[in-house]
């Protein structure tokens, strides 16, 4: 049986009204641990099977991520075909740009959750994260969120006018208690 959900209502329809507009949607998703983050994304996955994958950084090595991101990207590209072990992308851009080839002929929602361990791992991730989406992702049919728990560093690297991605989010949330 399901785990039942409870709260988190009002978030849960933002999500849904982005998924539903016709435009590139990207969503900042921040607040302190065990707020829901995790929780609101997977239960909105499970609501909405088959549209996209959620992925979960992990504090492992810079090239340990690349591969867990490559092979689920291509599991779910092709989960006929399971990918490799060994299979990776060259780079997180080439990564990025085959997200932008799934959301180019439907709808397609990428989740990232614990950015941060990313962002800790491989700080130029957030610069070939901006490039990717304003020359790719922006024209695509994809609604991206970037989820964290490390508030001072979403704000920072995420969300501060000094910040790559500087207004590109079309929607933010902060989860409290």
């Amino acid at each position: 049986m399901a785990k039942a959900f409870i709260g988190r209502h009002e978030e849960l329809e933002l999500v849904d009204r982005l998924w539903k507009t016709e435009n590139a949607e990207f969503i900042i998703l921040y607040g302190r641990r065990r707020v829901g983050k995790t929780r609101l994304l997977t239960h909105w996955m499970s609501e909405h099977p088959g549209d996209g994958l959620y992925w979960m950084a992990e504090p492992t090595s810079a090239v340990d991520q690349l591969r867990s991101f490559s092979q689920a990207l291509a599991n779910f590209a092709d989960p006929e075909e399971p990918a490799p072990l060994d299979f990776t992308y060259a780079n997180w851009e080439q990564a990025l740009r085959q997200v932008s080839l799934l959301a180019r002929g439907r709808r397609f929602a990428l989740f990232i959750d614990e950015i941060t361990y990313l962002m800790d791992i491989n700080p130029s991730i957030i610069g070939t994260l901006q490039k990717v989406w304003d020359h790719k992702l922006n024209k695509s049919n994809l609604m991206l969120a970037l989820s964290g728990s490390q508030m001072g560093l979403m704000r920072k690297k995420l969300l501060s006018y000094q910040a790559p991605l500087y207004g590109r989010a079309t929607a933010q949330m902060e989860l409290n208690p």
